[in-house]
């Protein structure tokens, strides 16, 4: 055999590596290249030949994703993410202090004892003294001294009785209303309980 100098050795490496390189550009493209999906015929979904459609080519990556599934051939059908629930808002407490109610009047008691207080407090104390002078002597502050159908009735001896109407249906009975009649006619008739007490003491009747 003939052996071969270091040269030809060297040319012979050389177009080996240049063979070998030619043949791994070829291969290599269709290795490294996506493979193809197998579609698989279903019996409800039919298989898929071409490509996607333009809607989901073109979606725009900040929307909400969602899915049309029109096109497998099934009826159209979108489905999306819950939207969210709108949040409660509460509602402030109220400011400030919570305005009371006014405590109505106590209505004095129907009775003697506060009819006197009344008539107190209403004319004053020397006035009351004439008045209660007159009514002391007549009925001795007795809201039913007298007859209510005939002559003279009640504390201020009204004649007849039911003039005392006029202030109230009770007249019969209820020292307050008589009391209030009895001040009207004092107040009315003679200007003041003491002058109707001094024409009392001249006539024995007012």
């Amino acid at each position: 055999m003939k052996r071969l100098s270091p040269a030809a050795i060297g040319l012979l490496v050389v177009a080996g590596l240049v063979i070998l390189a030619d043949g791994v550009v070829m291969v290599a493209p269709t290795v490294l290249a996506d493979p193809e999906p197998s579609v698989v015929a279903s019996p409800s979904v039919p298989a898929v030949v071409g490509s996607l459609p333009a809607e989901i080519a073109e979606a725009s990556p900040t929307a909400s994703p969602t899915w049309d599934l029109s096109w497998l051939g099934s009826p159209a059908a979108t489905f999306g993410l819950p939207a969210p629930s709108p949040s409660v808002t509460r509602q402030p407490w109220p400011s400030g202090t919570p305005t009371r109610k006014p405590t109505p009047a106590p209505t004095p008691r129907d009775t003697v004892w506060n009819a006197r207080i009344y008539v107190q407090n209403r004319i004053g104390v020397k006035q009351y003294d004439c008045v209660s002078a007159i009514w002391t002597a007549e009925s001795k502050w007795n809201p039913q001294a007298g007859s209510p159908t005939s002559g003279p009735y009640g504390i201020p001896q009204a004649y007849p009785g039911s003039k005392m109407a006029a202030f109230g249906s009770n007249w019969r009975y209820s020292p307050l209303t008589q009391v209030k009649w009895g001040i009207w006619y004092v107040y009315s008739r003679y200007g003041t309980a003491c002058n109707a007490y001094s024409f009392w003491r001249a006539h024995g009747w007012y």
